[in-house]
């Protein structure tokens, strides 16, 4: 009897995870309403100069772009005989179609797609045989000679049949992390150096000169701050960057001098603003959608005031003439599949100086502002010299407290609100590039006194000799409770 009751519930339960599979009902929200668009990022430091962006009407008028199947880009002495020829005879293949999904475990695997499709596309010009891969990069390639997809211009993508694109722009080409012993983990830091600006090469002809200029103009002109003459002049004064420049990028609207790092998108359900610099407000999963809108490029075509980056003549990734925008499926499905992903086995143990390091950190209220279960308390900080207004004291959640990390990011740039947002310590031990511009390669680098000193070398990005402003609490522990408190870091 009691067996015949074990299968029954063992049934039960089988029967109700199928029916529970079988009933999901996705609640898609608009991703571009015109209501919540105009509440959902913080405003800037100039609050006039907050982006007005494309209408709702103008938004859902532009093109929804297709994602196609991708094949691999395989290292020289590995790609299959015949393989770009074979490539070249493939029908271009739509792989999202929304219709087809039916569980909540579709719409995630089918986020994944989003994740991982490039949205920015170039001829392809590898000769038959297979691409030649320098050294630093062959840690890339994979047991079957492929180059692992999650790079620029790392797979073939077929729009039309017989010719053959490589693409770039992905999420997964910024938020993939490659560990030492090979693992793969979608969604973490990215670990390569993406999109750091550098000084122009000497001898540059006059007319790459100045279409450099107009992009850099693009991405990062701030005319209520700088002219564009000034602007100019910076750039090509520009000094090259130095140090580990992995996981630092110059997304669009922020910096050609000082990136910030990449973040990790591990636990971002649990965030309450996005950004370095807190722009973003993440109230549900819409404004996760709306958030990937535009870093995907969208925010050029925004007119602060007057200014207006891109126009038709300054085409960027997000309003290219063919395919423009993801579908709110497809951004639904994306937010999805962020919102699942999860950290990889941590390797440290929880040993004993790591305990005694716990003690440190609550000894030194650490968790104040780095709060558990999160290990953040999803405020906003004041960068030095910002005024924080009665406004915004009553919209947002403040840490009326800045810990006098460098200005630049939130105080003159597009992105820049006059905040930093207090960042979780949740996966610290895979991530590198810490402080927000990515300074300090290790957290061994952060906790060591000597990066305030005026001549000091940062070991992460830089430009050259300087100290490492702010955050200095942890600076005056021994090296016995520095040690143990980065021991329980490593933890978390």
């Amino acid at each position: 009897m009691r067996a015949t009751l074990h299968v029954i519930a063992v049934a039960t339960i089988i029967v109700a995870r199928i029916c529970a599979a079988q009933m999901f009902a996705p609640d898609i929200p608009k991703a571009w309403a015109d209501k919540d668009v105009t509440g959902f990022e913080v405003p800037l430091t100039h609050p006039d100069r907050s982006p007005r962006y494309m209408t709702e009407k103008e938004y859902y008028a532009v093109k929804v772009r297709p994602i196609y199947r991708s094949y691999p880009v395989y290292a020289e002495g590995s790609e299959p005989t015949g393989y770009l020829d074979w490539l070249k005879q493939k029908e271009p293949e739509v792989v999202f179609d929304s219709s087809k999904l039916k569980t909540k475990e579709d719409w995630i695997r089918a986020g994944k797609i989003v994740f991982e499709a490039e949205n920015s596309f170039f001829p392809a010009t590898d000769p038959p045989g297979g691409r030649k891969v320098p050294p630093e990069r062959r840690k890339w390639i994979g047991k079957d000679g492929a180059i692992r997809g999650f790079a620029p211009g790392t797979v073939y993508i077929i729009r039309q049949k017989g010719v053959l694109e490589l693409g770039s722009n992905s999420c997964a080409g910024c938020h993939t992390r490659l560990l030492p012993d090979g693992t793969l983990i979608e969604g973490a830091q990215g670990d390569e150096g993406a999109g750091i600006r550098q000084p122009l090469p000497s001898g540059f002809p006059e007319e790459r000169v100045r279409q450099a200029l107009n992009n850099a103009w693009v991405l990062f002109g701030i005319p209520w701050i700088q002219t564009r003459e000034e602007f100019e002049k910076a750039y090509l004064d520009l000094k090259p960057a130095e140090g580990n420049l992995m996981s630092t990028f110059s997304r669009q609207g922020t910096s050609m001098t000082h990136p910030p790092h990449i973040p990790s998108l591990i636990g971002i359900q649990n965030r309450k603003y996005l950004d370095a610099t807190g722009l973003v407000r993440h109230r549900s999963i819409a404004d996760l959608m709306r958030y990937a809108i535009i870093n995907e490029g969208l925010d050029t075509s925004a007119h602060f005031g007057e200014f207006q980056p891109a126009t038709e003549q300054t085409r960027t990734a997000f309003n290219q003439e063919v395919g423009t925008r993801f579908s709110d499926e497809q951004l639904y499905a994306l937010g999805l599949y962020v919102y699942s992903l999860q950290p990889p086995v941590n390797s440290n143990p929880v040993s004993d100086v790591a305990r005694a390091g716990e003690k440190v950190f609550q000894q030194q209220g650490c968790g104040g502002c780095h709060t558990p279960p999160y290990f953040t308390n999803n405020k906003l900080t004041p960068a030095i010299g910002f005024q924080v207004s009665d406004e915004l004291r009553r919209t947002e959640d403040i840490l009326d407290v800045s810990v006098r990390t460098d200005p630049m990011l939130t105080l003159r740039t597009r992105r820049g609100t006059g905040f930093y947002k207090v960042p979780s310590l949740q996966g610290v031990w895979f991530r590198s590039a810490f402080g927000h511009t990515g300074q300090a390669d290790t957290l061994e680098e952060w906790f060591d006194p000597a990066r305030l000193k005026a001549d000091y070398v940062p070991r992460g990005y830089h430009r050259g000799p300087g100290p490492i402003l702010g955050h200095e609490f942890g600076l005056k522990l021994s090296q016995v409770d520095r040690r143990a408190l980065i021991a329980f870091l490593k933890t978390l």
